[in-house]
């Protein structure tokens, strides 16, 4: 079973758990076997630790399920990065393995918030988490 599409035509996680978590461990999978390739011949980037996937899958696992899925991706500077691009505006978070998640959203240029937290905030990080299906 595929990930279903919105009416952007986004992938939307499936409703049920499991397939959720195997897209995201594909995903993840990948970013591993590209950031192996990359560190093995660039000295000047830095691989993600293993706690940064942890941190990643933990946090979409939070993310309401109306929510498409995010493009994830490695960041050289070592870390995972998540991104969503509704309309014209950006919505990125950032795992580097330190317990905290780094977010920045700018939407239509007029509306931004950006900070970061502990991945344990009981009210900053929902807070934001709630603004992703707007």
């Amino acid at each position: 079973m595929e990930i279903g599409q919105n009416e952007h035509n986004l992938p939307v996680p499936p409703a049920d758990k499991v397939l959720f978590q195997k897209h995201v461990q594909r995903e993840l999978d990948e970013i591993r076997e590209e950031v192996e390739e990359t560190c093995a011949v660039a000295k000047d980037v830095s691989p993600a630790p293993e706690s940064a996937y942890n941190e990643t899958v933990s946090l979409l696992e939070q993310i309401p399920r109306d929510v498409p899925m995010p493009d994830m991706m490695w960041l050289e500077d070592g870390g995972i990065g998540l991104e969503w691009r509704p309309g014209d505006g950006i919505v990125t978070m950032s795992f580097y393995g330190d317990n905290h998640v780094t977010f920045v959203t700018v939407l239509d240029d007029q509306y931004e918030i950006a900070g970061t937290c502990p991945l344990s905030d009981t009210i900053l990080l929902p807070s934001f988490l709630a603004t992703l299906p707007i």
